[in-house]
């Protein structure tokens, strides 16, 4: 096989410049949201040893992780498959001691060896944020406002939070006494909203009336804040009682922000029953079969490196929320360079000398530095996206001048070439600002 064109591996993408360009816009959009909200970034290593990474890792998400041999050390290595776990050691070893809450912010990659699914791949990019250090509803209702504002500075259409709470059914799980086998049974019932197989287990376990009746109305226990009072009805453990009391606070806040009429509220939502110590959403666009965002509390996690501190979180995929634009038809703007320059000279004076000073006051400039006819230098440049050709020297251009073509309208015009370097803000609206003339 040519290895010029020998496929990836599974799993793996390409990002040619046009998809790099949006994928790029992404991360900033969302990294803007997430910086206005006061969350600083934090860089994490690509690998690490193993035994690092899986202490604060679910045993399953570990069997997913790409590892390999430290040639050094002869110690297994591993590429990260969650960022939260790192940067929740880290937390507990470098910034313990600093001011709470911590607000942390990051794009990154993450490696998973599973099946690719929709828009996501064994390698996948996140941009999300951890919060720790504050165990209140306004926390958890902060991490859901960032995320809306998210999906609105993306420009998408139709979308919906779910929000659930672990702790409502755990408290059932409480009441239920039933074993690891049993409890897995009944929490893939639920996740399924399988009528039928819960009534049966319900009925092998034969709990009180009231966590029977809870039990069998989860699947039906989704909607807007009237579902808090229908589950209210069948509560009589504290545990529950609590996650109702923390719902109905959110949904508080969440209406005071003017975001509660985009989120649902679902009490039988039971995934991520292993990673979430309570809170736990997702977020989902209309006709797409994934979540975009998601995220939760996981107050255990810190824990697991020796800091017993609360902490909630969320993530974008990248990939998706992409995916989701592309259907919904979200424009991204694409523009390429601002500048390029065509040089008929042979000392190349003046052309080395405009590109030095336009990308000087911050513009992109690129130079045709190709020999060949001016219609093919400008279809080139077109072709980049470029807005403004500025031509030097040929049949085209008295000596000492330049000439500007705009080439979103095709409008032309000669300028000095000495003016234009002594002042370039006179001349092009791309540039704005002081130029220091």
């Amino acid at each position: 096989m040519n290895p010029r064109y020998s496929p990836l591996p599974k799993g793996a993408r390409i990002y040619l410049p046009d998809e790099a360009a949006r994928k790029r816009q992404v991360e900033t959009r969302l990294f803007d949201v997430l910086s206005r909200w006061g969350y600083r970034e934090i860089v994490t290593p690509t690998f690490e040893y193993f035994d690092a990474l899986s202490h604060g890792t679910d045993v399953l998400l570990q069997e997913h992780m790409f590892t390999f041999v430290d040639r050094e050390t002869g110690r297994m290595l591993a590429l990260r498959a969650d960022i939260t776990p790192q940067i929740a050691r880290i937390v507990a070893s470098r910034m313990r001691d600093e001011p709470k809450p911590l607000r942390l912010a990051y794009v990154t990659n993450v490696f998973r060896y599973d099946e690719p699914r929709i828009a996501h791949y064994r390698e996948f990019s996140q941009a999300g944020v951890e919060l720790i250090g504050l165990d209140k509803p306004e926390a958890e209702v902060e991490i859901i406002a960032m995320t809306i504002e998210g999906m609105q500075a993306l420009g998408l259409q139709r979308f919906q939070i779910d929000v659930g709470h672990l702790d409502f059914f755990r408290g059932l799980l409480d009441e239920l006494k039933v074993d690891g086998d049993r409890e897995r049974e009944l929490r893939l019932a639920v996740v399924r909203k399988d009528a039928s197989t819960l009534e049966r287990l319900v009925t092998e376990v034969d709990p009180p009336a009231h966590v029977a009746d809870a039990v069998l109305a989860l699947p039906t226990l989704f909607g807007d804040a009237s579902v808090l009072d229908r589950a209210g009805a069948f509560v009589r453990n504290a545990r529950s009682e609590r996650a109702l009391a923390n719902l109905a606070e959110m949904h508080r806040l969440l209406t005071i922000y003017g975001l509660a009429d985009t989120v649902l509220l679902d009490l039988g939502e039971v995934r991520g029953f292993d990673y979430y110590s309570g809170m736990h959403f997702e977020a989902y666009v209309a006709d797409f079969g994934a979540s975009i965002a998601g995220g939760g509390r996981y107050n255990g996690m810190l824990a697991r490196f020796g800091y017993d501190c609360p902490a909630v979180g969320f993530a974008f995929d990248i990939g998706r929320a992409l995916a989701v634009m592309e259907s919904q038809a979200v424009a991204i703007d694409l523009a390429g360079p601002a500048f390029f320059i065509i040089d008929f000279t042979p000392e190349k004076t003046g052309a080395l000398s405009l590109a030095r000073r336009l990308r000087d006051l911050g513009a992109s400039v690129a130079r045709d530095i190709v020999s060949r006819p001016l219609e093919e230098s400008l279809a080139y440049a077109r072709a980049q996206r470029v807005r403004r050709a500025l031509v030097i020297g040929g049949s085209q251009t008295a000596p000492g001048s330049l000439l500007d073509i705009d080439l979103r309208d095709g409008a032309e015009r000669t300028l000095s070439l000495a003016d234009v370097l002594d002042s370039p803000t006179r001349y092009f609206e791309e540039l704005g600002g002081n130029d220091g003339a």
